[in-house]
């Protein structure tokens, strides 16, 4: 069983899955929930490097890592999403993409369930799975509610049980840094040095570190996260283009409208033009 939610404009998606779903892994680069629900441990290759998933253990990872999985289909269930589906809808950044569970120090956090949580976490998956079959103008918001419930829920339990110790920051831990950063200051900072300072590193320091662990580079970050909140102003408002570039940091309406076109491919008229065929 794979249920997805796409809306195409705005690049969002969600997945809930009781098998790997290696494609859609491959294809979306999602943040991913691995719950092991079943009665036996199961072996998971992050990045060649075993782990070992005992029942009753929900495993956090994001598009950083590769994955493979030696057998899905005895008690795994997965959660997939991407930050355009969750991450825009808050400002909450404990539980947000940006939190302890997602970017953060540790390699690829692991939770254990108590009974408790574990009949909890259950009802929410069958919630969902019955959310994703309807279709209503409803249903975007009540599967992002029901997600926002689950990682509140491993948010909670991260607090007690991920330890934060004094090490030094690791590579990963610089690009969660960075994002955070990305993430407050994307409409006033637009140029790498600038995060580079905040962060007490070289902009070479930072490119090297993303070209070892990223797909995209620091000002594709930048850049991707700008167009991402003018994707969301352009559907969900009736701003003008020049008001949503000068929000965003743009003075002049030429240069965000080479951006958006360089990024999308599309005229910021012809993405406009589409909100009348967004799907549901």
């Amino acid at each position: 069983m794979i249920k997805t939610f796409e809306d195409s404009h705005l690049g969002s998606f969600f997945a809930i899955s009781i098998e790997y779903p290696e494609d859609l892994v491959d294809r979306k680069k999602p943040l991913m929930f691995i719950w092991n629900d079943g009665s036996h441990n199961q072996i998971i290759h992050v990045n060649e490097r075993q782990i070992t998933l005992p029942p009753s253990t929900v495993l956090c990872t994001t598009y950083l890592y590769n994955l493979r999985i030696d057998n899905s289909e005895n008690g795994l269930k997965f959660l997939l999403f991407n930050r355009e589906f969750y991450c825009i809808h808050t400002n909450d950044r404990e539980v947000s993409c940006n939190g302890l569970l997602f970017f953060g120090s540790d390699f690829t956090p692991t939770l254990r369930l108590s009974e408790g949580e574990t009949g909890t976490l259950r009802t929410l998956f069958t919630v969902l799975t019955e959310e994703f079959d309807i279709r209503d103008t409803g249903r975007e918001e009540m599967l992002r509610i029901l997600l926002k419930r689950f990682i509140i829920r491993c948010t909670r339990m991260a607090n007690n049980q991920i330890v934060k110790n004094g090490d030094n920051q690791t590579e990963i831990d610089l690009i969660r840094h960075f994002n955070v950063l990305v993430e407050e200051h994307f409409k006033s900072k637009k140029r790498v040095s600038e995060y580079a300072e905040l962060l007490f590193k070289s902009p070479k320091t930072i490119a090297n570190v993303f070209s070892k662990n990223s797909e995209y580079t620091p000002l594709g970050v930048i850049h991707n996260r700008v167009i991402l909140e003018a994707k969301r102003m352009l559907l969900y408002t009736d701003k003008s283009a020049k008001q949503i570039g000068s929000e965003l940091g743009y003075d002049d309406p030429a240069q965000f409208s080479k951006l958006f076109k360089k990024q999308t491919s599309y005229t910021i008229t012809e993405f406009k033009n589409s909100k009348s065929v967004i799907p549901k």
